[in-house]
């Protein structure tokens, strides 16, 4: 009974000094996460999701200029037709 006890009375410490350590970890983690954002922001440098971010945007810009590159040259291309007439009507 005696060392049933001290067992549940060791067991019950152990688990709270794991759980302590486990809080220390995180906190620990947060900490120098918070530090390392701090330090690559005063650099200028972005973050792997801030980088992801901008690159899909500038993707999709780059998406939209060739579709607008291809209206400009088609437009131009009817103007120049379109000049085309107007010279050999005169």
């Amino acid at each position: 009974m005696i060392k049933s006890k001290f067992l549940n009375d060791f067991s019950n410490v152990a688990q709270g000094a794991f759980s302590t350590v486990n809080a220390i970890r995180e906190e620990l983690d947060v900490i120098i996460k918070s530090k390392l954002e701090r330090l690559l922001t005063s650099k200028g440098l972005i973050t792997k999701e801030e980088y992801d971010v901008l690159d899909i945007r500038i993707s999709q810009i780059n998406i939209k200029i060739d579709g607008l590159e291809a209206i400009i040259t088609k437009h131009s291309e009817e103007l120049k037709k379109i000049k085309n007439k107007i010279v050999k009507g005169k």
